[in-house]
């Protein structure tokens, strides 16, 4: 009875002390994140960015994660790196749907349109644009961006299909198989207009997987 009684005692004593340890590495993240705020509000750009990076690893709720990212995306954006922006906008998204801009911040002339072109059919109508222009690299990224950002049924089916274009486009048949496969498992009755439908390279795919070939 005694050494169950011991053995009971050690058991709530470590589930206390990993809990302990646990509110002690939550703590260190929170004021790591108030530190990297505040040393981006100095404009110490890169200490901050450190700061931000180290209180992620740490680990932090969800809408703090989102600031974290947000943040570290203005940053990305002041540098020129936008592609590392839009990365670190796309993760505060992930970690808080609900993230918005405050007045000042969305005013930014950098970072404002990149944010502003976060969500689904934003990213799909400069996607889409992108392709009109020939900027088929460019276009990719929009186009898939937009599908992990959400988007309705249709127009999940055009990013899909135009995606598809783009692929074939490259001759990489396999990738425009799928992607119009997935555009018609979004919606059956897809189809493509006249001009599209005449391409000799993805016409002939299309209508053979419509057709279930």
């Amino acid at each position: 009875m005694m050494r169950a009684l011991a053995l009971l005692a050690l058991l709530a004593a470590l589930a206390g002390c990993a809990q302990f340890n646990q509110l002690v590495k939550a703590t260190k993240a929170q004021v790591t994140l108030v530190e990297g705020l505040r040393q981006f509000d100095d404009g110490n750009h890169a200490a901050s960015a450190k700061s931000l990076a180290s209180a992620l690893e740490m680990g932090l709720g969800a809408k703090d994660r989102a600031v974290a990212h947000k943040h570290l995306a203005f940053i990305h954006c002041t540098a020129d790196r936008e592609r590392q922006c839009r990365d670190e906008f796309r993760k505060a998204l992930a970690a808080d749907p609900s993230t918005q801009l405050d007045a000042a911040e969305a005013g930014h002339p950098v970072w404002g349109p990149v944010f502003r072109s976060m969500n689904g059919p934003a990213a799909l109508s400069t996607g889409l644009k992108q392709y009109d222009e020939g900027l088929y690299a460019e276009s990719a990224k929009n186009l898939q961006g937009a599908i992990e950002l959400g988007l309705a049924g249709k127009q999940r089916a055009s990013a899909h299909k135009y995606l598809a274009f783009i692929h074939c486009s490259w001759n990489q048949e396999r990738e425009c198989r799928e992607e119009f496969r997935k555009a018609l498992a979004v919606d059956p009755s897809l189809d493509l207009a006249p001009a599209e439908a005449g391409h000799p390279v993805w016409g002939p795919i299309f209508r053979s997987l419509k057709s279930g070939k």
